[in-house]
């Protein structure tokens, strides 16, 4: 007979020692131990948690503080909380022993398997079986287990057990744990196991802390005890362990235990039963495992001995040991917004610390961004190769836009059916004028100042002189700074072009793949299945492996700590909430979310710097100020607000980066255009056309004055325009104050301003961007100025504010598009959306007028004149 046999009470007898409470069971349990366990007493106490028929077999390496993983199923519930991805551990335990008591560790197998479900919570299973031998009885538990996160460094947790055989067999058990990390050097763990016990099985707490002395898995210390309701507190199981990181992928720990005797030593005492164990991890990736041998040493007795091993597969991304070398490809079609654009960024960077990474692919099609964040990615294929990675472009049938991307690389390839469309830009206004008088409608408008051409396509039948100038200065320095960086990118390929060659190219205008190679602007002509022998050849190989790029990154090898938050401004900016245009259109920067972001960043401990990310035209001129001032609270607060301009931070968007500490742009971002309108829309010749009459009763002399039924009268323009220079100095103030140690003064900012749009690279001289750089740049900035530490891939821990949240209408959308690219391709031979129906000019113009449509806005719009887009 076992001594849990011994121990075992049943039915009536069971129920009556519950009631006069745990102890004196606990203590003729002991009792009936000692007598029966034959020649060699029982000499662990009840404290001791390896000799527990509700655990299953020994799992080496195990953690109940810090990192999280399926083990917690069984060894603290919380730590699921804390999981950063789907989770499978096996378990193995096995070993051979002397005696009795040199034999308690747990033999047997088991699987335990966990993932996050319901945002960051999650839940677990583990099914175990315990082998007899010794001391022990064989039993099998299947156990249930969720773990509820609460805030990013704390979770509590809850397991239910249940117990198939020996002699515990039917009962049913819970545990309860608490998980906390307090930054990156110190978790802490504590659990209640058998919070509801079987007969004889105490209440166990156990509790760990664990401690990072260098902030990283580099070392780590961990201290614990265990201890049972039936055991005096002098009686505590001190256990303690330590791992090192020898290399990434490799780690060498070691763990032990000392257990009091029963009426005997304490554990710090000679005589006093120890256990140690050494082992080593070894991590691939999503999968590795462990390994660990362990040695009994009773105080009286016989020593014994045994193994344990683990398996594990992760949906995180490990460090990699044994790494293979291996081709990245990567998709820039779909890339809906800035949010994704952001974390492709990203994404990429994590590339260059990746040693496993041979070469990267970039696969160039239907790519729909623009000159300043094409400029991004060309950026980040610099640094790849700064990092020892080739850079290889493949596209079908590329624009001038995308051929710009390609040739940053070390080699391009043309699909054998496809064209290259080396044709320049352009830019064309379309004016609605002429139509708006046949149908009726008239638009009054208001602006400072004459660069501020956002509404004239809606007065005049032509551009104003000083408009047109402003944007053929635009368009010669984008033009000019794409023909040098082809010249210069097909030269360093062994090309040898300059600049003026390269125009007599795009004068060329369309090239088949043997003309485009025959004039050395691409390198080779391959479909896609002869590409991965074209790559293996490029790189000196015989074979090579392509995958797609990893979603997530690798795991940091951190707890969290201090972070950067990177809030995004994407699309044009309204008063309220923000919200999104269906069929790709564009969508809207609420003041109300923006607002809300950024009062998280100020009050959020957590959140060292501020990365914001503007991608914007502009937009109404009250919800910009209200950000902008924001901001210079957030500053206020201590934390460094580090602007990354996209495509456009222009007008309303150049109104909420100039309070920052330091701002960067793309060469081709459209920015500045320091100005402001009004405009109101009247509709009366088309009402009185389709004998529609309206009657306005009023008390004041412009209580109507912005009906849609008649136009403004010369005393409410004045009005309106009193109201612009007010708006415009405010805009002007703020300006000259976020960039006073740039030498701006009011005057000056007046000067440069007046609705004139700069590219980066013209406003970098004019003191408007502190350096040329994409969001990357600015994020490394951020870390410098907070001294916040990096992971493997070199990149903070972030978080990416406001937080998605994808309306029913485009998820409906966005289910449709799906459905019709998995369609045969017979079932619709084009698949066309509504915004591709429409004008670049059309898509311009509705963009520009949805916030007045769709909503109500303040009236007066810091807004861009024009959309440049480049075709």
């Amino acid at each position: 007979m076992t001594r849990f046999e011994a121990t075992r009470l049943s039915g009536a007898g069971a129920r009556a020692a519950a009631a006069r409470g745990a102890r004196p069971v606990l203590l003729v349990g002991a009792l009936v131990g000692v007598c029966l366990g034959g020649a060699r007493p029982a000499r662990a106490q009840v404290s001791d948690p390896e000799v527990r028929p509700t655990r299953g077999p020994l799992i080496t390496g195990a953690a109940r503080a810090g990192d999280a993983d399926a083990t917690a199923v069984e060894l603290n519930p919380a730590q699921l909380g804390l999981l950063p991805g789907g989770s499978l551990e096996l378990v193995l335990a096995g070993g051979t022993a002397a005696g009795a008591d040199a034999s308690r560790t747990r033999r047997g197998a088991g699987g335990y398997w966990a993932a996050p479900i319901f945002g960051p919570n999650a839940l677990g299973i583990g099914l175990t079986g315990v082998t007899s031998s010794g001391g022990f009885e064989g039993h099998t538990n299947l156990r249930v287990a969720y773990g509820l996160r609460l805030g990013r460094a704390a979770a509590i947790g809850a397991a239910w057990e249940h117990i198939w055989s020996g002699s515990f067999a039917g009962t049913d058990t819970f545990d309860f744990g608490l998980s906390l990390r307090a930054g990156r050097l110190v978790a802490l763990g504590i659990t209640l196991e058998d919070a509801w016990q079987p007969v004889a099985t105490p209440r166990l707490w156990q509790a760990e802390l664990a401690v990072r002395p260098f902030g990283t898995d580099r070392l780590e210390v961990a201290l614990g005890a265990a201890h049972a309701n039936a055991d005096d507190w002098d009686r505590l199981v001190p256990r303690a362990r330590a791992s090192v990181r020898l290399i990434d992928g490799m780690r060498l720990y070691a763990e032990g235990e000392r257990v009091p005797v029963v009426n005997g030593p304490l554990a710090l005492e000679g005589g006093a039963d120890s256990r140690l164990g050494v082992g080593l991890a070894l991590d691939f990736g999503r999968a590795g495992g462990a390994f660990g041998v362990y040695g009994t040493f009773p105080g009286a007795g016989d020593d014994g001995a045994s193994v344990a091993a683990r398996v594990h597969l992760s949906g995180q991304r490990g460090p990699e040991l044994i790494a293979p070398a291996h081709v990245v490809r990567i998709a820039l079609e779909g890339i809906e917004d800035d949010r994704a654009f952001v974390s492709l960024v990203a994404r990429i960077r994590g590339l260059a610390a990746d040693r496993s990474v041979a070469a990267v692919l970039f696969k160039i099609e239907d790519v729909q961004l623009g000159t300043a964040r094409i400029e991004e990615l060309r950026d980040l294929m610099g640094m790849l190769r700064a990092h020892g990675k080739r850079v290889l472009a493949y596209a079908t049938s590329p624009s001038t836009r995308e051929y710009y991307l390609a040739a940053a690389a070390d080699a391009i390839v043309l699909h054998p059916a496809g064209e290259l469309g080396l044709i320049g830009i352009s830019q064309s206004v379309t004016f609605y004028k002429g139509a708006m008088d046949r149908l009726g409608v008239h638009v009054d408008l208001v602006r400072i100042a004459q660069f501020k051409g956002a509404m004239e396509p809606f007065i005049m039948t032509e551009q104003s002189p000083d408009v047109r100038a402003n944007k053929a200065r635009l368009l010669d320095d984008v033009f000019a700074r794409i023909t040098s960086a082809i010249a210069a990118d097909r030269s360093r390929a062994g090309k040898r072009m300059d600049a003026a060659a390269v125009r007599l190219l795009i004068d060329r205008g369309l090239y088949t793949p043997a003309e485009a190679q025959a004039a050395g602007l691409v390198d080779g002509i391959a479909d896609q299945g002869q590409l991965e022998a074209v790559i293996a050849h490029a790189l000196g190989r015989s074979d090579v492996a392509i995958t797609d790029l990893e979603t997530g990154r690798i795991a940091p090898g951190a707890w969290p700590g201090r972070r950067i938050a990177i809030v995004l401004l994407d699309g044009t900016i309204v008063d309220g909430p923000s919200q999104e245009l269906p069929f790709g259109i564009g969508g809207f920067a609420g003041s109300d979310t923006v607002l809300a972001a950024l009062e998280e960043c100020r009050t959020d401990v957590t959140v060292g710097a501020v990365v914001l990310r503007v991608n914007s035209p502009g937009g109404s001129a009250f919800a910009s100020d209200v950000i902008a001032r924001a901001i210079v609270l957030l500053r206020a607060a201590g934390k460094p607000v580090i602007v990354s301009m996209g495509d456009l931070a222009a007008s309303g968007g150049y109104y909420v980066a100039a309070p920052s500490d330091f701002v960067f742009a793309e060469p081709s971002t459209m920015t500045g255009s320091i100005g402001i309108f009004g405009f109101k829309v009247s509709a009366a010749p088309l009402l009185d056309m389709l004998g529609v009459k309206v009657e306005t009763a009023r008390r004041g002399a412009h209580a109507d004055y912005l009906s849609p039924y008649r136009p403004w009268t010369e005393t409410e323009r004045a009005m309106v325009l009193d109201k612009l220079r007010h708006m415009y100095g405010q805009f002007v103030a703020t300006v000259a104050a976020g960039r006073a140690s740039r030498g701006l003064t009011a005057a000056r900012v007046d000067e440069i301003g007046r609705g004139q749009v700069w590219t980066g690279a013209m406003g970098l001289p004019l003191g408007l961007v502190d350096r040329m750089g994409g969001v990357g740049d600015a994020i490394d900035e951020a870390v410098r100025r907070a001294g916040i530490p990096v992971g493997r891939d070199q990149l903070p821990e972030m978080e990416v504010l406001p937080r998605s949240q994808r309306g029913i209408l485009r998820r409906l959308i966005g289910a449709a598009d799906e459905a019709a690219g998995a369609a045969p391709q017979d079932a619709s031979p084009v698949q066309v959306s509504p915004a591709q129906l429409m004008t670049p000019d059309g898509r311009s113009a509705l963009r520009l007028l949805a916030p007045m449509l769709l909503g109500p806005g303040s009236g007066f719009q810091a807004r861009l004149p024009y959309d440049i887009e480049l075709r």
